[in-house]
């Protein structure tokens, strides 16, 4: 049904109607108007609207499973484009010659899984739901660790587990709301940065003994753990490992935000 696909069509057509009716009201076109009348009227498609939002097709909860061959690619880019969400990402050995292998249970919109072969780019993202609330979501993607990884995420809140420590990571970047990112990090080729960006956020990061490793963190109140150390405060905070200047494999983390907890650790 075309309310429950295009839900900004039917709102907008509600103004109009509603703005239209005020418009005539005032230019003593329609005197006779009744607005103990007219609004009920709203208020009832109102709730219809929510209603069929709710019953009618694409309400109810679904499962998506997608999975492709790598066919030769030699790197890879993962770009998750979502609302709210339990987001479960793991890189490991898969089974014959896989890319990826993704299960999404949702309800509401159904969530896209896409490949562009050109650029080796996995993207997952779901249409919104504007004007019915937040539905249930759960990602769960596994990658094949046989080649190089880019991760990219730009979501609402979510609970994200990334365990990336098998694989190659080129660059991880998250733009999120409200949330709790966890990321497992094997050792890195190359300076790769880890930049976690959104509102109150709790970030733990773990990674290899011996890997270097600095952080620095910006917002309001910082919380910030690392090796053990511990520096708390307002504004910005930084840290790094001892041997980080002089190492040329090494991650480089980022964390931005409301109220930051950030904990940096071993594996």
């Amino acid at each position: 049904m075309w309310w429950g696909r295009n839900p900004g069509v039917w709102w907008g057509g509600v103004l109009v109607i509603i703005g239209a009716l005020f418009l005539l009201a005032n230019l003593g076109v329609l005197n006779n108007l009744d607005w103990n009348v007219i609004w009920p009227l709203v208020l009832i498609a109102v709730g219809v609207w929510l209603l069929l939002a709710r019953i009618g097709p694409g309400s109810g909860y679904a499962d998506v499973d997608s999975a492709e061959a790598r066919e030769g690619l030699a790197k890879a880019k993962l770009e998750l484009a979502v609302g709210s969400a339990q987001v479960d990402v793991r890189a490991s050995s898969l089974e014959g010659d896989q890319l990826y292998k993704v299960h999404i249970e949702h309800g509401g919109t159904s969530p896209r899984v896409e490949l562009d072969r050109a650029t080796g780019t996995v993207r997952i993202s779901q249409r919104p739901d504007w004007f019915t609330g937040a539905r249930r979501l759960h990602v769960d993607a596994r990658i094949t660790d046989a080649i190089p990884w880019e991760v990219s995420c730009n979501t609402g809140a979510i609970r994200g587990d990334f365990d990336l420590s098998t694989a190659a990571i080129s660059a991880f970047d998250c733009k999120t709301g409200a949330s709790r990112v966890d990321v497992a990090l094997g050792s890195p080729k190359g300076a790769v940065p880890i930049r976690v960006q959104g509102g109150a956020l709790t970030v733990n990061v773990t990674r290899p003994l011996g890997v270097q490793v600095s952080v620095q963190a910006s917002g309001g109140a910082v919380q910030l753990r690392a090796d053990g150390a511990r520096d708390d405060g307002i504004g910005s905070r930084s840290w790094k490992s001892d041997g980080f200047d002089a190492a040329k494999d090494r991650y480089e983390i980022a964390v931005s935000g409301g109220a930051l907890s950030i904990e940096l650790g071993l594996r």
